[in-house]
């Protein structure tokens, strides 16, 4: 019931009229008869318009109220209608109105004040407007000022409340930016997160790829069989990469946190082979005890496995031997892929961070989210080549997969 007068506005004020009427017209009628009776109609006929025209609905209360004057004597029940039309006017979005009803709720005081007082007939002694001009104007002053203040309250209780819903309006609209913008940051945070795993997936793949396309066509002439396993390593290769990226795309699909991709140090193993059979020699080299990773650590760790691999496939020449580290400690992980040119490499400019691209950069930004380091470039002594050296600090899971 409430909710069909809530849709339904007009017909709610005009309900509210219709009962302020019958509430307080009543009263008035056995007292004053039918003036007071039209009068009140007058007054309730302002509650009408105090949502949507508040400014008409004070006009039509003070036009009932001057009526009043002219026609009875004293006070009405339902000059209380004449409190909630100046209320409404404080709860008006009109400065105007707003000012229109404090304004008429002083010098509207100040009529009823001299009209109660001054203009009250004659009475006997002990009564309580006094009979001498001078304390009936003292007395008119401050009956005046007692209604002028009961109004100016109502008028002030109507704009505190319209300024607490301003108030409370304006809270929700923070509220609503502040959700607007956090979606628009994870949802950045996803395209970066995607731009990052397409860039893992894709790009190993490809550098695999090349790599023995390069090579089966210098070796065709004098291993036949090369261009054979070369395709074959294609195929897998590049089958492999299209699961993965289906995989993260089923992953990305469903609600929860993106990161938790089934792909994980424990694949270290298939990645290792991967470019081995890419021409790359690759030792790996395991200290401490392997603990058991969150999905987000144990995907971080892979994919900075991964990119350094790939950089290595990318800009080490043939007979180029590449070790990746392992140091399980009890508080963090330290890994890293070393890299060491023969002859046979393509010459690097000195200090030059073979890691070009989004590489260096997507591997800095997937360990900076959980606290790890990573730092790439130029080895320093012994033979030429390079290093990517990276610490995660982890937080231990129940088990290892």
């Amino acid at each position: 019931m409430l909710i069909w007068f809530e849709r339904r506005p007009r017909i709610t004020d005009a309900s509210v009229a219709v009962a302020a009427f019958v509430l307080f017209g009543a009263a008035d009628f056995v007292r004053d008869g039918v003036a007071g009776m039209l009068i009140d109609i007058v007054l309730a006929l302002s509650l009408a318009f105090w949502r949507r025209m508040p400014g008409l609905g004070l006009a039509i209360a003070w036009v009932g109220a001057l009526v009043q004057v002219a026609t009875v004597d004293g006070l009405l029940v339902g000059d209380i209608l004449i409190l909630a039309a100046v209320f409404t006017t404080g709860l008006a979005e009109s400065r105007l109105v707003r000012w229109a009803g404090l304004s008429s709720s002083v010098i509207g005081g100040g009529i009823a004040g001299a009209r109660l007082i001054l203009f009250a007939p004659p009475t006997g002694d002990g009564a309580l407007i006094p009979t001498d001009p001078v304390s009936r104007g003292v007395y008119s002053v401050i009956v005046s000022g007692v209604i002028a203040a009961a109004l100016a309250l109502f008028w002030a209780l109507g704009v505190l409340v319209r300024n607490r819903r301003a108030s409370a309006a304006a809270r929700a609209d923070r509220d609503r930016d502040r959700i607007l913008a956090e979606a628009r940051l994870t949802q950045e945070r996803e395209r970066a997160l995607l731009s990052r795993e397409m860039h893992d997936l894709i790009g190993h793949a490809l550098a695999v790829v090349i790599a023995q396309s390069d090579g089966a066509r210098y070796a065709k002439a004098s291993d036949p069989l090369a261009e054979t396993t070369a395709l074959e390593t294609i195929n897998r290769t590049a089958r492999s990469a299209l699961d993965d990226v289906h995989e993260l795309l089923s992953v990305l699909r469903e609600p929860g946190d993106a990161t938790t991709a089934g792909i994980s140090t424990g694949d270290l193993d298939v990645l290792v082979t991967s470019v081995r059979q890419a021409g790359l020699d690759v030792s790996v080299s395991e200290t401490g005890i392997r603990m058991p990773l969150t999905a987000a650590h144990d995907l971080t760790m892979f994919r900075v496995l991964q990119e350094s691999l790939t950089n290595a496939i990318k800009h080490g020449g043939r007979g180029t031997a590449a070790t990746v580290r392992l140091d399980w400690g009890p508080n963090d992980v330290c890994f890293g892929v070393e890299t060491v040119e023969t002859s046979d490499s393509p010459p690097q400019a000195p200090g030059r961070v073979v890691l070009p691209g989004q590489g260096l950069i997507g591997m800095r930004e997937r360990m900076r989210l959980l606290d790890g380091t990573v730092e790439a470039g130029r080895r320093t002594d012994g033979p030429p080549g390079f290093r990517v050296d990276a610490r995660l600090p982890y937080r231990v899971t129940g088990t290892l997969q």
